[in-house]
């Protein structure tokens, strides 16, 4: 974060001029991450900012605007982890998802705008363009490609939205699967440790080896 765009004592005011877009970006990423996508706003960031609202609209036309290029910068800077460039085409993706669903659940909110709203801005782009190689480096045709990658997203952006409102993983889903007496249900009775004992990663681990399962029978079918 830059020392421009750290928040200012209240009642101290900005310079006229002094004021870019870069600054309002990394003052809206603060805000995001420490309080939610639901706390961005013109107002908020002006305040923090210690600039007029006015100042704000001359960089940003609005919250919308504010919320896409937020989101894009995620996109750009945060979501693509170091060394993704190298290895096999299967690591690569692992790494593309895991910072995905990294970035996604330390931005409250983010998952939400993510699966409701279109926005490809250049960082989010570029993610599409990162994924897209990578399954091309699998060996997929452009037509699989396409479905690969919207399956990617699918279990992706799904593990999130699960693990944000409702993971059958959770403690508490898993709350009523006491071993019932009489042996009614005996593998249920078996397997209630095992099942209680199986956390998201695992979830979302065991998605992805499935993921990569059905592309590589795509590219080599029998």
């Amino acid at each position: 974060m830059s020392p421009s765009s750290t928040p200012r004592p209240a009642g101290e005011r900005r310079a006229w001029g002094t004021l870019d877009r870069a600054q309002i970006v990394d003052a809206a990423l603060r805000i995001a991450r420490s309080e939610g996508m639901q706390a961005l706003t013109i107002r908020r960031l002006a305040s923090d900012l210690g600039a007029s609202r006015m100042a704000l609209y001359r960089h940003v036309s609005g919250k919308e605007e504010l919320v896409d290029l937020v989101t894009d910068a995620i996109a750009e800077q945060e979501v693509v982890p170091p060394g993704i460039d190298d290895g096999p085409w299967d690591r690569r993706l692992r790494l593309l998802a895991a910072g995905i669903r990294r970035e996604m659940a330390a931005y409250p909110g983010l998952a939400e705008i993510a699966t409701t709203r279109a926005h490809h801005g250049p960082g989010a782009l570029r993610t599409v363009e990162l994924t897209l190689e990578i399954l091309a480096e699998a060996g997929l045709d452009e037509r699989q490609a396409a479905r690969y990658y919207m399956v990617f997203l699918d279990i992706v952006l799904g593990r999130v939205q699960r693990e944000l409102h409702g993971d059958p993983a959770s403690m508490h889903r898993r709350a009523s699967l006491d071993a019932t007496e009489g042996g009614e249900h005996p593998r249920l009775d078996a397997a209630e440790a095992h099942l209680r004992a199986i956390t998201a990663d695992e979830i979302f681990d065991t998605e992805l080896d499935m993921l990569v399962h059905a592309i590589e029978a795509a590219v080599h079918p029998r």
